[in-house]
């Protein structure tokens, strides 16, 4: 993550140069509940790409200045993306989360619409729950501090509960959820900057009819008392829904499947721990990308971008 000068609350650094740029990238690929999560750690950008693989049927599949940076795919299907702008405040300006909605008022919901196996109003439920997965794995301070998935598990289909809480015992979550490291304070006086796209279409996942709701979103996080006051985290995940017939009841409800993740603005040992907090000014400093930091707070950036952590 390469940086250069910007505005207030920045000035005080010597140089954009002097903040520190890193990025780590994790893959993942479940063949069954049985198996273990790789964990794979290459620097301070977070870039993690998850491929869960639920029961059978739902095995996982795999996976410059601002204006210029590379930009993610748009999936087929039903869109909409956040409408919801705020009036740029310190410590987001400068950025581009200065205009990004405050928390959950920067999901925005496409409309439901009947899509192949699924009526309108079984979307619109789905398209609920994805939502309150979103704010209770991203903006919950029972998820953010208390590092609690309590409210996020139970919204799963029963038989893919006990896969996504393994991964809450070896931070290996960080694809669906935050944990701010205790060593850092949220600032009190703003909420997390929020925008991204929602997406749902009716797929065939191993010959049965899922549907799925992408959603794709960046969440910059500001914090009390540190020189370098952001931190952001941009995510893609698919959330799956097999419809109803020929289903074992146990495998109703919503399920993760694949996933993408990096963080940017980051420490890298709070990292390693699967924690959040910005980037330390003792820390070491990294160059080795030349692109314009802001642009990683992008929503459209691509999820698919290098790792440059040590």
């Amino acid at each position: 993550m390469a940086e250069q000068e910007t505005p207030d609350p920045f000035t005080q650094l010597e140089s954009w140069a002097e903040r520190t740029e890193r990025r780590v990238r994790a893959k993942r690929r479940w063949d069954g509940v049985a198996r273990k999560l790789p964990w794979v750690l290459t620097g301070v950008l977070v870039v993690g790409l998850l491929a869960l693989a639920v029961p059978k049927m739902f095995e996982a599949r795999p996976g410059a200045a601002i204006g210029s940076y590379p930009t993610a795919s748009v999936p087929s299907g039903i869109s909409a993306t956040s409408t919801q702008s705020a009036a740029p405040t310190d410590p987001f300006a400068g950025t581009p989360a200065a205009g990004y909605a405050k928390g959950a008022a920067g999901i925005t919901l496409p409309k439901a619409a009947a899509v192949t196996g699924f009526t309108a109003a079984q979307v619109f439920a789905s398209l609920q729950q994805v939502r309150r997965a979103m704010i209770a794995g991203r903006l919950d301070d029972v998820m953010l501090t208390g590092h609690d998935p309590a409210r996020l598990i139970p919204m799963l289909a029963p038989n893919g509960r006990a896969q996504i809480t393994g991964w809450f015992k070896h931070a290996t979550f960080t694809s669906i959820a935050t944990w701010i490291d205790p060593a850092v304070k949220l600032d009190p006086r703003e909420q997390p900057r929020v925008s991204g796209r929602v997406t749902y279409a009716s797929v065939m996942v191993n010959g049965h009819r899922t549907l799925r709701v992408t959603t794709n979103f960046i969440w910059v996080y500001a914090f009390a008392g540190t020189q370098n006051p952001l931190a952001a985290v941009h995510d893609e995940v698919n959330w799956e829904f097999p419809a109803v017939k020929d289903t074992r009841v146990g495998d109703r409800g919503m399920w993760v499947g694949d996933t993408k993740v990096y963080s940017a603005w980051i420490d890298c040992a709070a990292l390693d721990r699967g924690l959040i907090a910005p980037t330390r000014p003792e820390a070491a400093v990294h160059t080795a990308s030349s692109e314009d930091p802001n642009a990683l707070l992008e929503a459209d950036h691509t999820l698919d971008i290098k790792s440059d952590c040590p």
